[in-house]
């Protein structure tokens, strides 16, 4: 929605959500041979989605600090983001019909509007239904963005896994 200006982010969105998402992978999978083979495609894949993703993202590290003294980081996620986001639509499209046999026009309406809402509301992620293949898709894919931009910017490691500290009233 605002991939085009800068818009301030959280370790919500930059850290909780992938692992949260690596975890229910793994809870999810179910570990036969051939799920595996596809999983090492398929943490391929979305790596390359996730750097193609933060290729062209702009990061401001601002003086403002948020209620725990951190950073406030302003990210441009730009083109590349929003392509990237389809791209993990269009492959966890094809995983379902390789894993179901059959897809209908309802099916792919249905999911592009479960993924609309995941990235609209972040915390509809953590009631999703989903399969292991799209925990995969979605959390690698969003720990390769994050990993991305703490190469870009230095500071943001450091503001991503600094402590907590008190909440200033």
């Amino acid at each position: 929605m605002h991939a085009f200006e800068f818009k301030k982010s959280s370790r919500l969105e930059l850290l909780s959500i992938p692992v949260y998402s690596l975890i229910m992978f793994l809870v999810t999978m179910t570990w036969t041979q051939e799920n595996l083979i596809t999983t090492i495609i398929l943490i391929l894949v979305a790596g390359l989605i996730g750097w193609f993703q933060a290729s062209k993202s702009e990061i401001k590290v601002t003086e403002e600090l948020d209620r725990y003294q951190r950073p406030i980081v302003l990210i441009k996620k730009g083109l590349p983001y929003l392509l990237g986001w389809l791209a993990t639509f269009i492959l966890g499209i094809v995983m379902h019909g390789l894993h179901h046999s059959a897809i209908t026009v309802s099916d792919i309406f249905s999911e592009f509007g479960h993924e609309l809402l995941k990235d609209i509301s972040l915390f509809s992620r953590f009631n999703s239904q989903d399969s292991w293949y799209i925990w995969a898709i979605s959390g690698v894919s969003s720990m390769t963005f994050t990993y991305c931009l703490e190469q870009k910017e230095d500071k943001l490691k450091g503001i991503l896994h600094q402590k907590r500290k008190r909440r200033q009233k």
